[in-house]
């Protein structure tokens, strides 16, 4: 066939261009998701930045999500893992306080934990809210349950602080969870500086060292016992019952 131009194009390339029009149009009907919307696809393989926001946010799927792209292990009794470090910035939005036989009030989450209530508060997500929980159960437990949770500790002063504990039957005096902050974190050892109002109203501040250890968060005691201090709460992320 010859065109205006005075070239002749063979009648057998218009055939072939018509059969890759039309293996071009199954490939784009092929490769579209069903339903038109890939959201749910994108949110699931994208970024951990992603899905770090959605749990800022208190999605709860954005939660799930973080949990599917975790890098770090699970942890034990139920307790997952996630990668979302929110919490280093925004105080948890799906906690429930809870008050002990002693009268102390902790928090509690269906995701970050604790899973088991006897005899110990125990079995924490692994993550950065995972640990900010159980670093406040820590110090909750080893104020109200030395028994039971004293064995559970570890680090170089883990045996002197278990002897001291268990050996001092003075009465704790019940104090309020009022804010933290997270002083580091790494999936493996988490130091939160933790804020409580005494029955004053004074405010007072500890670190609180959660090392991971055989799939839980457990209080890593250091040689020298931590000192409680005077804190301003403007220091601190508000949190507390």
């Amino acid at each position: 066939m010859e065109n205006k131009g005075g070239v002749t194009i063979p009648r057998w390339a218009f055939g072939l261009a018509a059969a890759v029009v039309a293996l071009l149009v199954v490939l784009v009907i092929v490769l579209i998701p069903r339903g038109g919307d890939n959201s749910n696809t994108s949110a699931a393989g994208g970024s951990n930045g992603a899905a770090q926001s959605n749990s800022a946010a208190g999605n709860s799927n954005g939660a799930a999500q973080s949990k599917s792209t975790s890098t770090v292990e699970a942890g034990t009794c139920g307790a997952g893992a996630s990668d979302d470090q929110s919490v280093l910035s925004a105080a948890p939005k799906d906690t429930a306080w809870v008050t002990t036989d002693a009268g102390w009030i902790g928090p509690v989450s269906k995701t970050a934990g604790p899973m088991v209530n006897s005899p110990i508060r125990s079995c924490f997500e692994h993550s950065a809210e995972g640990a900010l929980y159980a670093s406040v159960w820590a110090t909750i437990e080893i104020n109200e349950a030395p028994e039971a949770y004293m064995p559970t500790v570890v680090g170089p002063g883990a045996e002197a602080a278990r002897q001291n504990r268990q050996g001092d039957t003075k009465t704790r005096t019940v104090v309020r969870v009022a804010g933290y902050r997270y002083v580091s974190y790494t999936p493996e050892r988490a130091t939160v500086r933790l804020l409580f109002q005494i029955p004053s109203g004074a405010y007072r501040s500890w670190d609180v060292v959660m090392e991971w250890h055989d799939g839980d968060w457990r209080y890593w005691a250091p040689t020298t016992a931590p000192g409680i201090s005077s804190a301003d709460p403007d220091d601190f992320i508000t949190w507390g019952s």
